[in-house]
């Protein structure tokens, strides 16, 4: 049985695909019924302890050597860098990214220009990254679509959306309503590319998701800024790909597939929501820095006679491979009961 001694806590995940298949969209094949419904509730205490290896954190940090008077050596500058220069001055970078963002926020808003804030949006989201010591590599070509489509990607922590944000062209997204730093960003920049929030404990608000998400899609001026998903429905640890919600791919359109990859010699990429947003930003900052490679891979139109749950698993495989993940299949929707079994 594969270990979980750290299993990651990312249960309420920040973008959020369960609420667009809890919504209703349509109504599942009956072949593939009885597995979404049951699979919440009827995974055995063994296979939620198999699946529980989508969810453990790996890092290479402080493997370099196994003798302690060299890790010492290695590990007493290595922090002073850190904590002593690397953090004062992404702090400093991001402070001045974020006043700059919010005084020339207003003028484009009293400008109306959408390309205005678009480009805000994602300069802003590079401030970020830069701040926190991410790298990026991309790979492929960005899709530019005039039509209705959607970019879909396997999903590991926040950074997921800043990094497709921060090249070219900024996304829109589905989120859940959050409070604190990360609210304040929802309602104060994000709501401009026209992204959709939602309180999950509002019934009525997630029924209402999937016809906003439509609108949203079939509308040719969100064509700038396609949205986002992340159909797993909740973070995964950048080792596997579990199974893809419906809900991206019920909806009739393109469907452009990401994969983006974390290099873990530098820190475990997770993002644990319950430590909050600026939590994860600390820890980010005090890393040497953080290796991602985003894979943008050609878009994909569902085939004739193909449902929309053949049409995930397609492109599944497309962003799994593409970054060399192994894929599972389980359902992210299960990930609770999955916690209360390891009884963290």
């Amino acid at each position: 049985m594969p270990p979980h001694e750290n299993f990651s806590h990312c249960a309420s995940d920040t973008f959020d695909q369960t609420a667009l298949d809890t919504a209703g969209i349509d109504v599942l094949p009956q072949r593939q019924k009885s597995l979404y419904t049951a699979d919440r509730s009827l995974y055995s205490r063994e296979e939620l302890l198999y699946y529980s290896k989508c969810f453990t954190t790996t890092s290479t940090v402080g493997q370099q050597s196994q003798s302690p008077i060299l890790n010492v050596l290695y590990g007493v500058p290595s922090t002073l860098i850190r904590y002593g220069i690397l953090l004062p001055l992404r702090v400093t970078t991001l402070t001045a990214s974020t006043i700059a963002f919010f005084t020339s926020l207003p003028v484009a808003l009293v400008l109306e220009s959408n390309s205005m804030v678009s480009t805000l949006v994602k300069y802003y989201c590079k401030g970020i990254l830069f701040s926190l010591g991410v790298s990026t590599e991309y790979s492929g070509t960005k899709p530019n679509l005039m039509e209705p489509h959607v970019f879909v990607a396997n999903h590991t922590s926040y950074l997921d959306y800043i990094v497709l944000s921060a090249h070219e062209y900024p996304l829109a997204v589905v989120m859940a309503k959050h409070q604190g730093a990360l609210g304040f960003l929802q309602n104060n920049g994000l709501n401009y590319l026209n992204s959709m929030t939602f309180n999950r404990s509002d019934p009525e608000e997630r029924k209402t998701l999937s016809q906003r998400l439509r609108n949203h899609v079939m509308s040719p001026r969100t064509w700038p800024n396609p949205m986002i998903i992340f159909p797993e429905g909740t973070c995964v640890n950048n080792q596997y790909t579990i199974r893809f919600q419906k809900g991206a791919f019920e909806l009739g359109v393109k469907v452009c597939p990401v994969g983006i990859k974390y290099d873990t010699a530098y820190g475990t990429p997770y993002w644990d929501t319950r430590k909050g947003f600026m939590y994860y930003a600390f820890y980010r900052m005090t890393r040497w820095t953080t290796p991602i490679k985003v894979v943008y891979n050609s878009p994909q139109s569902p085939l004739p006679n193909e449902d929309p749950v053949d049409f995930g698993q397609r492109v599944k495989s497309v962003v799994t491979s593409s970054i060399g993940l192994q894929s599972e299949d389980f359902n992210g929707m299960a990930k609770r009961d999955m916690l209360k079994i390891l009884d963290i």
